[in-house]
Protein backbone atom coordinates (compact mmCIF):
# COMPACT_ATOMS: atom_id res chain seq x y z
CA UNK A 1 0.00 0.00 0.00
CA UNK A 2 2.83 1.82 0.95
CA UNK A 3 4.41 1.60 -2.72
CA UNK A 4 1.26 2.39 -3.94
CA UNK A 5 0.78 5.62 -2.86
CA UNK A 6 4.62 6.94 -3.37
CA UNK A 7 3.53 6.09 -6.87
CA UNK A 8 0.31 8.04 -6.82
CA UNK A 9 2.44 11.06 -5.34
CA UNK A 10 5.11 10.86 -7.76
CA UNK A 11 2.48 10.80 -10.62
CA UNK A 12 0.49 14.04 -8.65
CA UNK A 13 3.82 15.59 -8.86
CA UNK A 14 3.77 15.25 -12.42
CA UNK A 15 0.81 16.80 -12.84
CA UNK A 16 1.55 19.79 -10.49
CA UNK A 17 4.68 20.39 -12.77
CA UNK A 18 2.13 20.10 -16.20
CA UNK A 19 0.10 22.64 -14.33
CA UNK A 20 2.67 25.40 -13.51
CA UNK A 21 4.12 24.97 -17.36
CA UNK A 22 0.86 25.33 -18.64
CA UNK A 23 0.39 28.26 -16.80
CA UNK A 24 4.47 30.11 -16.91
CA UNK A 25 3.05 30.02 -21.07
CA UNK A 26 1.16 32.77 -20.63
CA UNK A 27 1.29 36.18 -19.45
CA UNK A 28 2.79 37.68 -17.44
CA UNK A 29 4.92 35.10 -17.30
CA UNK A 30 4.93 34.70 -21.51
CA UNK A 31 7.43 31.93 -21.51
CA UNK A 32 5.66 31.02 -24.47
CA UNK A 33 7.65 28.33 -25.97
CA UNK A 34 6.95 26.22 -22.81
CA UNK A 35 3.10 25.29 -23.97
CA UNK A 36 4.86 22.46 -26.24
CA UNK A 37 6.22 20.61 -23.61
CA UNK A 38 3.41 21.65 -20.79
CA UNK A 39 1.08 18.55 -21.62
CA UNK A 40 4.10 16.43 -21.35
CA UNK A 41 4.36 15.81 -17.39
CA UNK A 42 0.72 15.38 -17.20
CA UNK A 43 0.43 12.59 -20.27
CA UNK A 44 3.24 11.01 -18.46
CA UNK A 45 1.65 10.68 -15.58
CA UNK A 46 -1.52 9.17 -17.24
CA UNK A 47 0.30 6.79 -18.64
CA UNK A 48 1.10 4.54 -15.43
CA UNK A 49 -2.64 5.83 -14.15
CA UNK A 50 -4.13 3.36 -12.08
CA UNK A 51 -8.09 3.84 -13.23
CA UNK A 52 -10.69 6.46 -14.55
CA UNK A 53 -10.56 8.05 -10.83
CA UNK A 54 -7.18 8.57 -10.89
CA UNK A 55 -6.65 9.99 -14.25
CA UNK A 56 -9.79 12.39 -13.58
CA UNK A 57 -7.84 13.88 -10.49
CA UNK A 58 -4.49 14.08 -12.10
CA UNK A 59 -6.02 16.27 -15.06
CA UNK A 60 -8.47 18.00 -12.40
CA UNK A 61 -4.94 18.48 -10.34
CA UNK A 62 -2.93 20.23 -13.37
CA UNK A 63 -5.55 22.50 -14.47
CA UNK A 64 -6.42 23.35 -11.23
CA UNK A 65 -2.92 24.60 -10.28
CA UNK A 66 -3.15 26.11 -14.06
CA UNK A 67 -6.13 28.20 -13.14
CA UNK A 68 -4.95 29.51 -9.73
CA UNK A 69 -1.55 30.88 -11.12
CA UNK A 70 -3.28 32.23 -14.50
CA UNK A 71 -6.27 34.41 -13.00
CA UNK A 72 -5.22 35.35 -9.17
CA UNK A 73 -5.98 38.82 -10.54
CA UNK A 74 -9.77 37.94 -9.36
CA UNK A 75 -9.09 38.27 -5.59
CA UNK A 76 -8.02 42.09 -6.49
CA UNK A 77 -11.09 42.36 -8.62
CA UNK A 78 -13.48 40.80 -5.59
CA UNK A 79 -11.32 42.75 -2.44
CA UNK A 80 -10.46 45.88 -4.08
CA UNK A 81 -13.61 46.99 -6.26
CA UNK A 82 -16.68 44.31 -5.26
CA UNK A 83 -15.80 44.88 -1.02
CA UNK A 84 -15.49 41.46 0.18
CA UNK A 85 -12.72 40.35 2.43
CA UNK A 86 -9.55 39.30 1.54
CA UNK A 87 -9.91 35.65 3.02
CA UNK A 88 -13.14 35.40 1.40
CA UNK A 89 -12.10 36.86 -1.92
CA UNK A 90 -9.31 33.96 -1.90
CA UNK A 91 -11.71 31.47 -0.90
CA UNK A 92 -14.24 32.01 -3.71
CA UNK A 93 -10.96 32.18 -6.40
CA UNK A 94 -10.48 28.75 -5.19
CA UNK A 95 -14.00 27.53 -6.14
CA UNK A 96 -13.59 29.20 -9.07
CA UNK A 97 -10.20 26.84 -9.76
CA UNK A 98 -12.04 24.05 -8.54
CA UNK A 99 -14.64 23.90 -11.14
CA UNK A 100 -12.59 25.34 -14.07
CA UNK A 101 -10.01 22.01 -13.35
CA UNK A 102 -12.86 19.92 -14.12
CA UNK A 103 -12.43 20.14 -17.34
CA UNK A 104 -9.01 19.01 -17.35
CA UNK A 105 -10.19 16.39 -15.62
CA UNK A 106 -12.81 15.47 -18.40
CA UNK A 107 -9.48 15.36 -20.33
CA UNK A 108 -7.72 13.08 -18.24
CA UNK A 109 -10.84 10.53 -18.11
CA UNK A 110 -10.76 10.36 -21.73
CA UNK A 111 -7.29 9.71 -21.73
CA UNK A 112 -8.20 7.27 -19.54
CA UNK A 113 -11.31 5.87 -21.63
CA UNK A 114 -9.20 6.47 -25.33
CA UNK A 115 -6.70 4.06 -23.36
CA UNK A 116 -3.60 4.86 -25.86
CA UNK A 117 -0.86 2.77 -24.03
CA UNK A 118 -2.70 0.16 -26.54
CA UNK A 119 -1.95 1.17 -29.67
CA UNK A 120 0.35 4.27 -31.49
CA UNK A 121 -2.37 5.39 -33.85
CA UNK A 122 -4.79 6.11 -30.23
CA UNK A 123 -1.94 8.28 -29.26
CA UNK A 124 -3.10 10.62 -31.59
CA UNK A 125 -6.99 10.64 -30.52
CA UNK A 126 -4.97 12.70 -27.19
CA UNK A 127 -4.85 16.47 -28.75
CA UNK A 128 -8.10 15.44 -30.47
CA UNK A 129 -9.21 14.96 -26.92
CA UNK A 130 -8.02 18.25 -25.48
CA UNK A 131 -9.79 20.40 -28.50
CA UNK A 132 -12.72 18.47 -27.64
CA UNK A 133 -12.45 19.60 -23.68
CA UNK A 134 -11.06 23.05 -24.86
CA UNK A 135 -14.53 23.68 -27.05
CA UNK A 136 -17.03 22.51 -24.58
CA UNK A 137 -15.30 24.91 -22.19
CA UNK A 138 -16.10 27.59 -24.55
CA UNK A 139 -19.99 26.97 -23.74
CA UNK A 140 -20.76 24.88 -21.05
CA UNK A 141 -21.99 26.61 -18.01
CA UNK A 142 -21.70 29.87 -19.72
CA UNK A 143 -19.07 29.28 -21.52
CA UNK A 144 -14.94 30.19 -20.38
CA UNK A 145 -12.41 29.96 -23.62
CA UNK A 146 -9.81 32.04 -21.59
CA UNK A 147 -6.55 31.24 -22.45
CA UNK A 148 -7.19 28.45 -25.04
CA UNK A 149 -4.16 26.64 -25.70
CA UNK A 150 -3.54 28.91 -28.86
CA UNK A 151 -3.71 32.29 -26.96
CA UNK A 152 -0.07 31.38 -26.02
CA UNK A 153 1.58 31.00 -28.76
CA UNK A 154 0.59 34.58 -30.38
CA UNK A 155 3.90 36.27 -30.47
CA UNK A 156 4.65 33.22 -32.87
CA UNK A 157 3.38 35.01 -35.91
CA UNK A 158 3.56 31.63 -38.63
CA UNK A 159 2.71 29.63 -36.11
CA UNK A 160 -0.75 31.12 -35.86
CA UNK A 161 -1.50 31.55 -39.02
CA UNK A 162 -3.26 28.07 -39.39
CA UNK A 163 -5.53 29.37 -37.22
CA UNK A 164 -7.43 31.11 -40.28
CA UNK A 165 -7.62 27.46 -41.35
CA UNK A 166 -9.65 25.73 -38.98
CA UNK A 167 -9.50 27.79 -35.71
CA UNK A 168 -8.08 28.33 -32.02
CA UNK A 169 -9.02 24.67 -31.59
CA UNK A 170 -7.61 22.93 -34.27
CA UNK A 171 -4.34 25.23 -33.75
CA UNK A 172 -4.28 23.78 -29.73
CA UNK A 173 -3.97 20.31 -31.57
CA UNK A 174 -1.27 21.28 -33.36
CA UNK A 175 0.29 22.33 -29.80
CA UNK A 176 -0.19 19.38 -28.78
CA UNK A 177 0.81 17.45 -31.20
CA UNK A 178 4.67 17.26 -30.28
CA UNK A 179 4.31 17.11 -26.79
CA UNK A 180 1.67 13.75 -27.23
CA UNK A 181 4.33 12.16 -29.67
CA UNK A 182 7.33 12.87 -27.46
CA UNK A 183 5.82 11.30 -24.37
CA UNK A 184 4.45 7.96 -26.64
CA UNK A 185 8.54 7.86 -27.18
CA UNK A 186 9.03 8.31 -23.30
CA UNK A 187 6.67 5.71 -22.72
CA UNK A 188 6.62 3.02 -24.82
CA UNK A 189 10.42 3.17 -25.91
CA UNK A 190 9.87 2.52 -29.49
CA UNK A 191 12.59 1.18 -31.84
CA UNK A 192 13.54 0.64 -35.05
CA UNK A 193 11.55 1.93 -38.37
CA UNK A 194 8.62 2.93 -36.42
CA UNK A 195 10.57 5.05 -34.09
CA UNK A 196 12.18 6.75 -37.51
CA UNK A 197 9.14 7.48 -38.73
CA UNK A 198 7.19 9.15 -36.32
CA UNK A 199 10.45 11.46 -35.25
CA UNK A 200 10.68 12.03 -39.29
CA UNK A 201 6.89 12.88 -39.70
CA UNK A 202 7.32 15.87 -36.49
CA UNK A 203 9.98 17.05 -37.93
CA UNK A 204 8.41 17.31 -41.21
CA UNK A 205 4.96 18.44 -39.71
CA UNK A 206 6.32 21.31 -37.98
CA UNK A 207 8.48 23.07 -40.75
CA UNK A 208 5.79 22.55 -43.08
CA UNK A 209 3.36 24.45 -40.31
CA UNK A 210 6.51 26.83 -39.53
CA UNK A 211 6.67 27.89 -43.50
CA UNK A 212 3.76 27.87 -44.45
CA UNK A 213 2.98 30.43 -41.82
CA UNK A 214 5.58 32.36 -42.70
CA UNK A 215 4.47 32.42 -46.73
CA UNK A 216 0.70 33.18 -45.45
CA UNK A 217 1.99 36.15 -43.05
CA UNK A 218 3.72 37.90 -46.01
CA UNK A 219 0.90 37.60 -48.21
CA UNK A 220 -1.52 37.95 -46.23
CA UNK A 221 0.02 41.30 -45.12
CA UNK A 222 0.49 43.20 -48.53
CA UNK A 223 -2.00 46.01 -48.66
CA UNK A 224 -5.22 45.39 -50.58
CA UNK A 225 -6.48 47.81 -53.33
CA UNK A 226 -9.07 49.44 -50.89
CA UNK A 227 -8.44 52.95 -49.99
CA UNK A 228 -6.52 53.88 -46.57
CA UNK A 229 -8.62 55.17 -43.82
CA UNK A 230 -7.17 56.97 -40.45
CA UNK A 231 -8.01 55.71 -37.58
CA UNK A 232 -8.10 57.07 -33.33
CA UNK A 233 -7.96 54.92 -30.49
CA UNK A 234 -8.76 56.48 -27.84
CA UNK A 235 -7.24 56.05 -24.11
CA UNK A 236 -8.51 58.69 -21.69
CA UNK A 237 -6.63 56.59 -18.27
CA UNK A 238 -9.80 56.89 -16.33
CA UNK A 239 -9.35 54.99 -13.25
CA UNK A 240 -12.59 53.24 -12.02
CA UNK A 241 -12.35 55.44 -8.53
CA UNK A 242 -12.49 58.29 -10.86
CA UNK A 243 -15.37 57.01 -13.38
CA UNK A 244 -17.38 56.29 -9.54
CA UNK A 245 -17.05 59.70 -8.39
CA UNK A 246 -19.84 61.89 -9.91
CA UNK A 247 -17.96 65.59 -9.52
CA UNK A 248 -15.27 63.71 -12.10
CA UNK A 249 -18.80 63.33 -14.22
CA UNK A 250 -18.05 66.82 -16.52
CA UNK A 251 -14.10 66.27 -16.39
CA UNK A 252 -14.32 63.25 -18.19
CA UNK A 253 -16.57 64.09 -20.66
CA UNK A 254 -14.43 67.01 -21.46
CA UNK A 255 -11.16 65.13 -21.48
CA UNK A 256 -12.91 62.55 -24.23
CA UNK A 257 -14.10 65.33 -26.15
CA UNK A 258 -10.42 66.98 -26.30
CA UNK A 259 -8.59 63.78 -27.30
CA UNK A 260 -11.57 63.38 -29.90
CA UNK A 261 -11.08 66.75 -31.93
CA UNK A 262 -6.92 65.96 -31.21
CA UNK A 263 -7.44 63.05 -33.55
CA UNK A 264 -10.36 64.62 -36.17
CA UNK A 265 -7.47 67.56 -36.26
CA UNK A 266 -4.91 64.93 -37.19
CA UNK A 267 -7.16 63.53 -40.00
CA UNK A 268 -8.80 60.77 -38.32
CA UNK A 269 -12.18 59.46 -39.98
CA UNK A 270 -12.94 56.85 -37.64
CA UNK A 271 -12.35 57.74 -33.82
CA UNK A 272 -12.69 54.90 -31.18
CA UNK A 273 -13.62 55.08 -27.63
CA UNK A 274 -13.58 52.35 -24.85
CA UNK A 275 -16.18 50.62 -22.59
CA UNK A 276 -18.59 52.92 -21.36
CA UNK A 277 -15.68 55.85 -20.56
CA UNK A 278 -18.54 58.47 -19.98
CA UNK A 279 -20.84 57.14 -16.87
CA UNK A 280 -23.76 58.96 -18.53
CA UNK A 281 -26.86 57.25 -20.79
CA UNK A 282 -25.29 58.35 -24.21
CA UNK A 283 -28.95 57.84 -25.77
CA UNK A 284 -31.11 59.76 -22.95
CA UNK A 285 -28.56 62.67 -22.18
CA UNK A 286 -28.69 65.02 -24.70
CA UNK A 287 -25.81 67.35 -24.05
CA UNK A 288 -23.62 64.36 -24.17
CA UNK A 289 -25.41 63.19 -27.73
CA UNK A 290 -25.85 66.40 -29.36
CA UNK A 291 -22.06 67.24 -28.56
CA UNK A 292 -20.53 63.51 -30.49
CA UNK A 293 -23.43 64.41 -33.21
CA UNK A 294 -21.90 67.96 -33.72
CA UNK A 295 -18.29 66.44 -33.60
CA UNK A 296 -19.07 63.79 -36.25
CA UNK A 297 -20.95 65.64 -38.60
CA UNK A 298 -18.72 68.48 -38.41
CA UNK A 299 -15.49 66.77 -39.65
CA UNK A 300 -17.18 63.81 -41.52
CA UNK A 301 -15.90 61.12 -38.76
CA UNK A 302 -17.12 58.00 -37.70
CA UNK A 303 -17.16 57.78 -33.77
CA UNK A 304 -17.75 54.37 -31.94
CA UNK A 305 -18.22 54.89 -27.71
CA UNK A 306 -19.75 52.53 -25.26
CA UNK A 307 -22.61 53.57 -23.12
CA UNK A 308 -26.21 51.94 -21.72
CA UNK A 309 -28.42 51.28 -24.11
CA UNK A 310 -32.01 51.42 -22.40
CA UNK A 311 -35.57 49.87 -23.37
CA UNK A 312 -38.14 52.72 -24.62
CA UNK A 313 -40.72 50.04 -23.23
CA UNK A 314 -38.91 49.21 -19.99
CA UNK A 315 -36.84 51.29 -18.00
CA UNK A 316 -35.74 48.47 -16.09
CA UNK A 317 -34.27 46.75 -19.49
CA UNK A 318 -30.48 47.98 -20.14
CA UNK A 319 -27.70 46.56 -22.41
CA UNK A 320 -23.67 47.05 -22.45
CA UNK A 321 -23.67 48.87 -25.70
CA UNK A 322 -21.60 50.24 -28.38
CA UNK A 323 -23.08 53.16 -30.23
CA UNK A 324 -21.80 54.49 -33.40
CA UNK A 325 -22.45 58.19 -34.48
CA UNK A 326 -21.80 58.54 -37.94
CA UNK A 327 -22.22 61.88 -40.65
CA UNK A 328 -23.73 63.73 -37.61
CA UNK A 329 -26.43 60.52 -36.31
CA UNK A 330 -26.68 58.26 -33.81
CA UNK A 331 -27.25 55.36 -36.36
CA UNK A 332 -27.67 52.26 -33.91
CA UNK A 333 -26.03 50.17 -31.33
CA UNK A 334 -24.62 46.72 -31.05
CA UNK A 335 -25.42 45.22 -27.90
CA UNK A 336 -23.49 42.77 -25.43
CA UNK A 337 -24.26 39.29 -26.31
CA UNK A 338 -21.87 37.35 -24.04
CA UNK A 339 -22.14 39.56 -20.62
CA UNK A 340 -19.63 38.04 -17.79
CA UNK A 341 -21.45 36.21 -14.96
CA UNK A 342 -21.64 37.89 -11.71
CA UNK A 343 -20.61 40.92 -13.24
CA UNK A 344 -23.21 41.68 -15.74
CA UNK A 345 -26.00 39.56 -14.78
CA UNK A 346 -26.67 36.74 -12.05
CA UNK A 347 -27.16 33.06 -14.13
CA UNK A 348 -29.45 30.98 -12.69
CA UNK A 349 -30.85 34.07 -10.29
CA UNK A 350 -33.95 32.01 -9.02
CA UNK A 351 -31.66 29.45 -7.61
CA UNK A 352 -28.87 31.36 -6.68
CA UNK A 353 -31.15 34.29 -4.40
CA UNK A 354 -28.15 34.74 -2.40
CA UNK A 355 -25.64 35.57 -5.09
CA UNK A 356 -24.86 39.42 -5.23
CA UNK A 357 -22.90 40.86 -7.79
CA UNK A 358 -19.07 41.53 -6.52
CA UNK A 359 -19.17 45.02 -8.31
CA UNK A 360 -21.73 47.31 -7.50
CA UNK A 361 -21.98 49.63 -10.10
CA UNK A 362 -22.72 47.33 -12.73
CA UNK A 363 -26.23 46.50 -13.38
CA UNK A 364 -28.11 43.63 -14.45
CA UNK A 365 -27.76 43.45 -18.05
CA UNK A 366 -30.01 41.89 -21.10
CA UNK A 367 -28.70 40.16 -23.29
CA UNK A 368 -28.34 40.86 -27.00
CA UNK A 369 -29.41 39.37 -29.66
CA UNK A 370 -28.12 40.92 -32.84
CA UNK A 371 -24.72 40.31 -34.12
CA UNK A 372 -24.86 42.02 -37.57
CA UNK A 373 -22.10 44.77 -38.23
CA UNK A 374 -22.28 48.65 -37.20
CA UNK A 375 -23.05 50.24 -40.54
CA UNK A 376 -21.48 54.00 -41.26
CA UNK A 377 -18.43 54.90 -43.30
CA UNK A 378 -17.61 50.84 -43.75
CA UNK A 379 -19.07 47.97 -41.78
CA UNK A 380 -17.52 47.31 -38.11
CA UNK A 381 -17.34 44.44 -36.32
CA UNK A 382 -17.91 44.87 -32.46
CA UNK A 383 -16.90 43.18 -29.61
CA UNK A 384 -17.70 44.47 -26.14
CA UNK A 385 -14.64 43.46 -23.41
CA UNK A 386 -15.02 39.81 -22.71
CA UNK A 387 -16.75 39.08 -25.69
CA UNK A 388 -13.30 39.02 -28.10
CA UNK A 389 -12.28 35.84 -26.09
CA UNK A 390 -15.51 33.55 -27.85
CA UNK A 391 -14.02 33.24 -31.32
CA UNK A 392 -17.81 32.14 -32.81
CA UNK A 393 -18.93 36.09 -32.22
CA UNK A 394 -16.15 38.02 -34.59
CA UNK A 395 -16.38 35.57 -37.18
CA UNK A 396 -20.23 35.89 -37.08
CA UNK A 397 -19.49 39.66 -37.87
CA UNK A 398 -17.16 38.78 -40.61
CA UNK A 399 -20.15 36.30 -42.00
CA UNK A 400 -22.68 39.12 -41.84
CA UNK A 401 -20.12 41.36 -43.92
CA UNK A 402 -18.22 43.37 -41.27
CA UNK A 403 -15.10 44.86 -43.08
CA UNK A 404 -13.16 45.67 -40.13
CA UNK A 405 -13.11 44.50 -36.69
CA UNK A 406 -13.73 46.71 -33.66
CA UNK A 407 -13.23 46.03 -29.85
CA UNK A 408 -13.70 48.03 -26.76
CA UNK A 409 -13.01 47.60 -23.10
CA UNK A 410 -12.49 48.76 -19.90
CA UNK A 411 -9.68 46.68 -18.01
CA UNK A 412 -9.25 49.19 -15.14
CA UNK A 413 -10.12 46.54 -12.87
CA UNK A 414 -7.45 44.58 -13.36
CA UNK A 415 -4.63 47.39 -13.35
CA UNK A 416 -1.73 45.80 -11.85
CA UNK A 417 -1.90 41.86 -13.45
CA UNK A 418 -1.72 39.83 -15.72
CA UNK A 419 -5.34 40.64 -16.78
CA UNK A 420 -4.99 42.92 -19.59
CA UNK A 421 -2.14 41.45 -21.54
CA UNK A 422 -4.13 38.10 -21.63
CA UNK A 423 -6.82 39.90 -22.73
CA UNK A 424 -4.96 41.51 -25.62
CA UNK A 425 -3.64 38.21 -26.94
CA UNK A 426 -6.62 36.68 -27.27
CA UNK A 427 -8.30 39.29 -29.64
CA UNK A 428 -5.10 38.72 -31.85
CA UNK A 429 -6.29 35.44 -32.85
CA UNK A 430 -9.35 37.51 -33.44
CA UNK A 431 -7.71 39.01 -36.18
CA UNK A 432 -6.09 36.17 -37.72
CA UNK A 433 -9.38 33.98 -37.75
CA UNK A 434 -10.93 36.32 -39.50
CA UNK A 435 -8.63 38.17 -41.38
CA UNK A 436 -9.96 41.84 -40.46
CA UNK A 437 -7.49 44.43 -38.26
CA UNK A 438 -8.76 44.57 -35.33
CA UNK A 439 -9.15 48.23 -33.47
CA UNK A 440 -9.14 48.06 -29.40
CA UNK A 441 -9.95 50.73 -27.36
CA UNK A 442 -9.54 50.15 -23.78
CA UNK A 443 -10.11 52.72 -20.61
CA UNK A 444 -6.54 52.53 -18.94
CA UNK A 445 -5.33 50.06 -21.62
CA UNK A 446 -3.60 48.23 -23.27
CA UNK A 447 -5.13 49.74 -26.29
CA UNK A 448 -3.84 48.32 -29.64
CA UNK A 449 -3.74 48.34 -33.40
CA UNK A 450 -3.84 45.13 -34.69
CA UNK A 451 -3.19 43.74 -38.39
CA UNK A 452 -4.95 40.73 -39.91
CA UNK A 453 -1.46 38.39 -39.14
CA UNK A 454 -2.10 39.02 -35.48
CA UNK A 455 1.05 41.68 -35.52
CA UNK A 456 0.60 44.38 -32.77
CA UNK A 457 1.48 47.21 -35.13
CA UNK A 458 1.28 49.71 -31.90
CA UNK A 459 -0.10 49.44 -28.64
CA UNK A 460 -0.74 52.20 -25.36
CA UNK A 461 0.62 50.69 -22.26
CA UNK A 462 -1.55 50.29 -18.97
CA UNK A 463 -2.26 53.89 -16.95
CA UNK A 464 -0.81 56.25 -20.17
CA UNK A 465 -2.87 58.73 -21.53
CA UNK A 466 -2.75 58.88 -25.30
CA UNK A 467 -4.45 57.88 -28.86
CA UNK A 468 -2.98 55.58 -31.21
CA UNK A 469 -3.42 56.72 -34.96
CA UNK A 470 -3.77 53.62 -36.95
CA UNK A 471 -3.87 53.57 -40.66
CA UNK A 472 -5.76 50.67 -42.15
CA UNK A 473 -7.72 49.32 -45.05
CA UNK A 474 -11.20 47.88 -44.83
CA UNK A 475 -11.11 43.74 -46.07
CA UNK A 476 -13.56 41.74 -47.88
CA UNK A 477 -11.67 38.25 -47.69
CA UNK A 478 -13.10 35.03 -46.43
CA UNK A 479 -11.31 32.49 -44.49
CA UNK A 480 -11.60 29.38 -44.16
CA UNK A 481 -12.54 29.59 -40.50
CA UNK A 482 -15.14 32.28 -41.65
CA UNK A 483 -16.31 30.03 -43.72
CA UNK A 484 -17.01 26.76 -42.22
CA UNK A 485 -16.11 27.57 -38.66
CA UNK A 486 -15.51 24.99 -36.02
CA UNK A 487 -15.66 22.11 -38.00
CA UNK A 488 -12.28 20.73 -36.93
CA UNK A 489 -13.50 21.04 -33.37
CA UNK A 490 -16.75 19.16 -34.44
CA UNK A 491 -14.78 16.55 -36.27
CA UNK A 492 -12.84 16.34 -32.91
CA UNK A 493 -15.44 15.76 -31.05
CA UNK A 494 -16.93 12.96 -32.79
CA UNK A 495 -13.89 11.11 -33.09
CA UNK A 496 -13.39 11.03 -29.18
CA UNK A 497 -17.05 10.08 -28.99
CA UNK A 498 -16.25 7.08 -31.25
CA UNK A 499 -13.24 6.33 -29.09
CA UNK A 500 -14.69 6.60 -25.91
CA UNK A 501 -17.94 4.56 -26.50
CA UNK A 502 -15.63 1.81 -27.91
CA UNK A 503 -15.08 -1.20 -25.05
CA UNK A 504 -11.95 -0.94 -23.45
CA UNK A 505 -11.39 -4.25 -24.55
CA UNK A 506 -11.79 -3.80 -28.26
CA UNK A 507 -9.38 -0.81 -27.54
CA UNK A 508 -6.96 -2.77 -26.25
CA UNK A 509 -7.37 -5.03 -29.17
CA UNK A 510 -6.54 -2.20 -31.63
Amino acid sequence: MVHRSSFIVHRSVLAVLSGVLFAISFPNYSIAWLIFIAPIPLLLALTKSGGGWESFFLGWLSQFVAWLMMVPWIVRVMSHYGGLPYVTAFLLLIALCVILGLYGGMFGWLFWRISPRAAFRRWLLVPLAWAAVEYARTFVLTGNPWNLLAAAIVDYSPLIQFDRVAGPYALGILILLPATLLSWWISQRPRGMHATIVAGSVIIVSFVWWMTGVVAAKVIARPTDDPSIRAALIQPNISQEMRWNDANLLDIFGRMMSLTQEAVDRGAKVVIWPESTVPLSFATTDFYRRAVESLSRDHGVDIILGSVALDPQNPDRIWNAAFLVSAGRTIGHYDKMHLVPFGEYVPLRKMLFFANKLVHEVGTFAFGTKDTPLIGRLRYGPAICYEIVFPQIPRTQVVHGAEVLVTITNDAWYDGTSAPRQHLNQARLRAVETDRFLLRAATTGISAFIDPTGRIVEELPMNRQGTINATFQARHSTTAYVRFGDWFAWCACFAVIVAVARPRGMRDEG
